[in-house]
């Protein structure tokens, strides 16, 4: 069941030209976007709503009949680039990073048994790797449709949004990306990444909550700080509403430094699907993806 189809009028797919694709996967269902390459635009966006996807089982089920069904997924991309939703993450600033450690760097800071793929992706700005860990089910079904993919966590794009924009690390503010079942939170201020979280949260109140926290820990004036927020469920209008209440600075973030949106894909609100739409910037900055 399509929850978004958009499909731009230039897009053939009996006759594309070179094209790359982004993907990613959740709880609330599986997203992907087709960039054409040789205009450098978004020009197809779907979203197939999953119901009742609770467990990574239900989560492989549920891709898989769709990656069966779906006739564009034969197209012979240029790139293939794949988003996990995962809280098992963790930071490691440039000069501390050893590449033969980052199981050892998860361990530390993730608590309870971890998903067995192990990656690293580099951002150049803030010189930091982000390491996590995928679910070997997810891999191994991804890997059988596509080649070549290259595997990232909501961190990387959500991170690199951020740091992005000229002197974007300069001012102090906070940026709340809402997932499914978990929601990822940075902090930015003197020229650095200040903080970066996530938290399980349930209700607009668990979610007021960490924000106010970090807000807090951080000494922002909650009714100075901006505080930028995109993710799927910030569409949600209880979320903004409460977070406007106490956090007066809190907007939509906006989507710059990606690939243009055809006109056909006009109707579709890029800040809640803002890390798949910097996936692809994420690859062309030459980020190092790597599968340990």
């Amino acid at each position: 069941m399509y929850e978004i189809n958009l499909v731009d009028r230039s897009f053939d797919q009996e006759a594309a030209g070179p094209c790359s694709i982004s993907l990613q996967a959740n709880q609330s269902g599986l997203t992907y976007c087709i960039t054409d390459e040789t205009v450098n635009n978004y020009v197809l966006f779907r979203k197939h709503r999953f119901e009742h996807v609770y467990l990574t089982g239900d989560l492989i089920e549920k891709t898989a009949e769709i990656l069966d069904q779906e006739s564009l997924f034969d197209l012979p991309f240029q790139s293939v680039r794949f988003i996990g939703y995962t809280q098992q993450s963790t930071l490691v600033p440039d000069a501390y990073f050893d590449r033969r450690k980052i199981k050892d760097y998860l361990a530390f800071n993730c608590a309870g048994e971890m998903d067995p793929e192990l990656f690293c992706n580099h951002l150049e700005s803030p010189g930091i790797y982000n390491v996590f860990a995928l679910p070997e089910e997810l891999i191994s079904l991804i890997t059988r449709y596509f080649k070549k993919v290259e595997f990232t966590n909501q961190t990387t794009p959500f991170l690199r949004h951020i740091a992005s924009g000229k002197n974007a690390l300069e001012q102090s503010a906070v940026y709340v990306g809402l997932n499914a079942g978990f929601f990822d939170i940075a902090a930015t201020g003197q020229g650095k990444l200040q903080l970066y979280n996530s938290f399980q949260y349930a209700s607009e109140h668990d979610l007021l909550y960490y924000v106010l926290f970090v807000i807090n820990q951080m000494k922002f004036d909650p009714l100075q700080v901006p505080l930028f927020l995109s993710g799927e469920l910030s569409s949600r209008l209880t979320y903004y509403e409460i977070l406007k209440q106490y956090v007066p600075g809190t907007v939509y973030d906006d989507v710059s430094g990606t690939p243009q949106l055809a006109p056909g894909l006009k109707s579709l609100t890029p800040y809640r699907f803002l890390n798949l739409l910097n996936l692809q910037m994420c690859a062309s900055s030459e980020e190092n993806t790597g599968d340990e």
